[in-house]
C-alpha cells in the first residue's frame, strides 16, 4: 500500500521543481549569450579577413603553434617563400628574419614595445611583432 504524501514531501518536491526550472532558465541564459559571443566572433573574422585583404602592409597573424593564422594581400604578395594560412612561419622567413621576429616576441611578451633592436639583430629588418594574449602575434613587416 503507497504511502500518502505529507505536506513536507509536497514542499520537497515544489522546492526540487523550482530548482530544476530556475536551472533550466539558467541555462537557457547561458545557451543565449553563448550564441550572441559565438555571432560577435564570426563577425569580428569576417571583418579581419575583409580589412587584411585589402592592406598592402605586410601583417602576418601567427599562431602559438607557429603556424600562420592569417595574412594579409600584402603579406602574400611580398614575403619570400610559400606564405600561405597554415604554414609554419618559419618555413616561410629566412632564418634571420626569424630570429629577429622570434626574440622581438619575447621582448614584447616581456614587456617592451617589440621593436627596439639590440646588437644580436639585424636592423636591416624592421618590423613590428605585438604578442596576442592567447598566444601568437601580429606580425607587421616593414615597419619599425
Amino acid at each position: 500500500m503507497p504511502r500518502e504524501a505529507t505536506d513536507d514531501d509536497t514542499q520537497v518536491l515544489a522546492d526540487m521543481r523550482a530548482r530544476v526550472e530556475a536551472a533550466a532558465a539558467e541555462i537557457d541564459r547561458l545557451a543565449s549569450e553563448l550564441t550572441a559571443r559565438e555571432e560577435l566572433a564570426d563577425e569580428l573574422e569576417t571583418v579581419i579577413e575583409i580589412v587584411l585583404g585589402m592592406v598592402d602592409a605586410q601583417v602576418v597573424v601567427v599562431g602559438d603553434d607557429g603556424r600562420i593564422r592569417a595574412l594579409s594581400r600584402g603579406a602574400g604578395e611580398h614575403l619570400p617563400g610559400d606564405a600561405v594560412v597554415g604554414k609554419v612561419l618559419s618555413s616561410v622567413l629566412p632564418d634571420d628574419v626569424f630570429s629577429a621576429m622570434e626574440a622581438r616576441l619575447a621582448r614584447a611578451e616581456g614587456g617592451s614595445d617589440g621593436r627596439a633592436v639590440d646588437d644580436a639583430e639585424p636592423e636591416s629588418v624592421p618590423m613590428d611583432v605585438q604578442p596576442l594574449p592567447g598566444g601568437g602575434a601580429v606580425v607587421v613587416f616593414g615597419a619599425g
